[in-house]
């Protein structure tokens, strides 16, 4: 593989259809586009996001309520990175928070979701209509689901994968590596994936994603 661009996935299966612009409702909503890149130095699996091989890549942020003030920017911000190497996906996720002691940091068996989190969904094919989901709580729960037409998540998908969270004065820090042997995908030379990141924050009952979504939209 050359190069990964990451474009959006849209989890609302009826504005798959976007271009570069979508309009509903007389509203412009423009696809974001993230570029990555392959892994020149080695990242330690440790949820601090201090090692040098993050900083050839650039942060994705600037995320949009999806509730529960839908289309309103977020209590607290969230920005993300992705690289990869010959044989994982690796996201690096901070997550600002200004009272760092109200995280919510719970404890539950696998794919319950407690607590603060964030989230990844990946459509690998680029087709639009499937995906593979990976939540990861502040406390270490991991969480996996597989997407099929319509938004259907299926709990029953247990891959195999990797993270790490750190609590700081900032708010928190998340790590991941997913195997690309978890994944489905082609063999393109230059590949074009969708994706879609969603964070909780659990004191508020907030939900915000990297790509607005109105709520308004089916599937």
């Amino acid at each position: 593989m050359k190069k990964i661009n990451l474009l959006l996935m849209m989890i609302s299966f009826q504005f798959l259809a976007y271009t570069q612009e979508s309009k509903k409702d007389n509203l412009v909503i423009e696809k974001k586009i993230y570029t990555t890149q392959r892994l020149a130095l080695p990242i330690n699996l440790d949820g601090i996001l201090n090692d040098p091989a993050w900083d050839a890549v650039p942060w994705g942020g600037d995320f949009i309520q999806y509730q529960p003030k839908e289309g309103q920017a977020p209590s607290q911000s969230t920005q993300f990175k992705i690289l990869y190497d010959d044989d994982n996906l690796y996201i690096g996720y901070r997550c600002h928070d200004n009272h760092p002691d109200s995280i919510i940091k719970r404890l539950s068996r696998r794919d319950n979701f407690p607590g603060d989190w964030v989230e990844i969904n990946i459509d690998s094919y680029h087709d639009l209509r499937t995906a593979f989901s990976f939540t990861y709580s502040v406390s270490g729960v991991r969480g996996d689901e597989l997407i099929s037409n319509n938004g259907n998540f299926d709990a029953n998908w247990n891959p195999i994968w990797n993270g790490k969270s750190k609590i700081d004065s900032l708010g928190y820090t998340v790590e991941i590596k997913i195997p690309f042997s978890q994944l489905r995908f082609g063999n393109e030379t230059d590949k074009v994936w969708g994706f879609q990141v969603t964070r909780r924050i659990f004191r508020h009952e907030e939900r915000s994603n990297w790509q607005y979504i109105p709520q308004s939209a089916g599937g």
